[in-house]
């Protein structure tokens, strides 16, 4: 092998090892503390159906437009939201479920 390709082969190597060498930058967004709606109910919602939750002893039904959101603030499907979760709701006009708001470990514990 000539000497220019050795050299340009050894930077590459070179470079690809201290790449795996190196500790991944953390990426993850800041953490930003959601405000949730002060007349909010606190329960432990249980999943009952795609149209229907429990929370706590009651069962409800969804509305329309209800939305469940996750500990990161992100719009699931009720299929796919953790069961038993403790969560913030809010009703709508009818009594059915509007808001869900799954609390992450830090929200669960303030009052």
């Amino acid at each position: 092998m000539d000497p220019l390709t050795a050299a340009i082969v050894g930077s590459v190597l070179s470079s690809a090892v201290e790449g795996l060498m190196t500790p991944a930058p953390d990426l993850a967004p800041p953490r930003i503390m959601r405000v949730l709606p002060a007349e909010s109910q606190q329960g432990v919602m249980r999943i009952l159906g795609q149209w229907q939750v429990q929370i706590d002893s009651k069962t409800y039904p969804l509305s329309p437009g209800a939305q469940i959101r996750d500990a990161s603030n992100m719009i699931i499907f009720p299929t796919m939201a953790p069961t038993p979760a403790r969560v913030r709701y809010q009703l709508d006009f009818s009594g059915a479920i509007h808001r869900v708001w799954i609390l992450s470990a830090a929200e669960a514990r303030q009052p």
